[in-house]
């Protein structure tokens, strides 16, 4: 099976395996959202993207 994208970092962050939780809490302790700017290339802003949906899943960003 092969995960892409937002997929895989899910996967990655909600497997049972107890040192993939780890990793996701200690990256919660560390880890802000990011914002991009106008500047920014599309890539880049993939990135970004990617980065703060990992943050919402794992994390609870934007969460009251």
């Amino acid at each position: 099976m092969t995960c892409t994208g937002f997929a895989f970092i899910v996967a990655q962050l909600t497997c049972i395996s107890p040192e993939i939780k780890v990793d996701a809490a200690r990256w919660c302790e560390v880890a802000r959202p990011i914002t991009y700017s106008s500047r920014d290339t599309p890539e880049t802003r993939r990135q970004v993207r990617a980065h703060n949906a990992k943050g919402v899943a794992a994390c609870g960003w934007g969460r009251r």
